[in-house]
């Protein structure tokens, strides 16, 4: 509002989240949107007919300084356009990094974007000046880069993420087991089906484990157990992960993003890919990001509004990936290769699966409480805890954090179904698990009564 004090949304400085909650401020700046590639779903590409701008490195220094001193920052995200070539971009960032922690002692966060195509050399040089760093895919397979971002190869993308896992301290228990796989061809994107062909874009995806099998070095695997690393979720396998304590490189570790709706890759293709990223090169996050029409591309769908609903799922289901112990496969697959824009992941995949419930809250182990559709890692926790004092009772569940809104249809306390104490569906709550599509009606709207009725139903044709 014109007149107000301050604002909300200063240009420029955008807000990320730690793991412990707290809002960091961030300065994110390109040094320069010029750029030699030619990427359809860019504001800043090459053949886009925009104002070109640049930084100077030491009036981008000075900016930071300036910011940081007057407390409205608390670090930068320094990133750029592919000024001429990859190496010299990157040696600008690089000395921008450099001067910050050397020149002015700045002890602030650091994220340094490495362009595509970076020489290790660099990727490694840049690694040491920052608290993280990151390569963005962007797409998510091959076939959609050759038609959408024809600079960029798989090479350019997997090369530089491979350099900063094992600068970071990460080993890889393929790499360390067998010499020859340093030899081995970099990953390449495009989705695979069981047999082997290449798949259609759009088309059935292949199993995590496959992806992970023919392009990516194995996860590390827990000792002393037979279960193969492939197996293992990412909740898992980060517990096991295998680091080099003395690795003071990128602290915060190394991040990507995928472009969600620029390309007609399903989203249990995107999660497959998301996945094997967390496993074979210890990726802290994936960032999904909705396309935004910039323009008039040809080699670009025709959309309304950006996919926000669809970005908003996938980040969802990345949290089941990392906290709740789901694997890519269980979440999608070939029968639904897309997630369900009106229901969150989870409960999506309970109804599928409803012979796992109910489970009963007194007995069940951790990992079994993760599955349950509103029960998340706090609330699972805390009903441990309370189960060493005695048995718990349902009207003790929503104040150890359970949604019982959700909950209440999936879980058992003592051998009494949860929904029964609740005046819901004419108290038929112990057969509502034999019929998922009156269920999910359930969970969509709260305020849902199957009532029987005295009419003929009819299905009405709509235009």
């Amino acid at each position: 509002m014109r007149g107000g004090v301050g604002t909300g949304a200063v240009g420029g400085i955008c807000h990320a989240w730690a793991a412990d909650g707290r809002c960091i401020s961030l300065l994110k700046v390109l040094l320069s949107n010029t750029c030699a590639y030619d990427c359809a779903y860019c504001v800043n590409r090459r053949s886009n007919d925009i104002r070109r701008t640049a930084f100077e490195p030491e009036e981008l220094v000075r900016l930071i300084m300036d910011f940081y001193r007057r407390n409205y920052i608390e670090g930068a995200f320094l990133s750029s356009g592919v000024i001429g070539c990859p190496d010299g971009t990157m040696e600008r960032l690089i000395h921008i990094a450099r001067t910050l922690r050397t020149r002015e002692h700045f002890n602030g966060y650091i994220h340094i974007k490495i362009i595509p195509g970076t020489s290790e050399r660099l990727v490694l040089e840049a690694a040491r000046w920052a608290d993280r760093a990151s390569v963005n895919i962007e797409l998510p397979s091959s076939a959609s880069l050759v038609q959408i971002a024809p600079d960029k190869k798989p090479e350019a993308i997997f090369g530089p993420m491979r350099a900063l896992a094992r600068a970071s301290g990460f080993e890889s228990r393929l790499l360390a087991e067998h010499p020859q796989a340093e030899n081995r061809k970099l990953p390449d994107m495009t989705p695979r089906l069981a047999s082997g062909q290449v798949g259609h874009i759009a088309g059935a995806p292949t199993p995590p484990t496959e992806i992970a099998r023919s392009n990516y070095p194995n996860p590390p695997s827990p000792p002393g157990r037979d279960r193969s690393p492939l197996s293992l979720s990412v909740m898992e396998a980060r517990k096991k992960r295998l680091r080099n304590p003395e690795a003071d490189i990128i602290p915060a570790g190394q991040t990507t993003q995928l472009v969600i709706g620029a390309s007609p890759e399903s989203d249990a293709t995107i999660l497959a890919l998301a996945e094997n990223l967390y496993l074979a090169f210890d990726v802290r996050r994936v960032y999904y990001s909705a396309f935004i029409p910039t323009g008039n591309d040809p080699r670009l769908p025709v959309v309304g509004k950006p996919p926000l609903a669809r970005e908003h799922r996938l980040y969802q289901a990345d949290w089941l990936f990392r906290f709740y112990g789901f694997k890519a496969n269980e979440i999608l697959d070939p029968a639904h290769p897309f997630l369900d824009m009106s229901l969150d992941p989870k409960s999506s995949w309970a109804l599928r699966n409803p012979g796992i419930f109910p489970v009963e809250i007194n007995t069940a182990d951790y990992n079994v409480l993760l599955r349950v559709p509103g029960i998340g890692p706090k609330s699972a926790s805390r009903i441990i805890a309370a189960r060493r004092c005695g048995t718990l009772r349902i009207a003790s569940l929503a104040a150890l954090g359970v949604v019982m809104r959700r909950a209440r249809w999936f879980i058992t306390v003592s051998g009494k179904l949860a929904a029964k104490e609740f005046d819901e569906i004419s108290m038929r709550g112990w057969h509502l698990l034999e019929h998922p599509e009156l269920l999910r009606r359930v969970l969509l709207d709260p305020a849902f009564r199957d009532e029987p009725s005295s009419q003929l139903e009819f299905q009405w044709e709509t235009d």
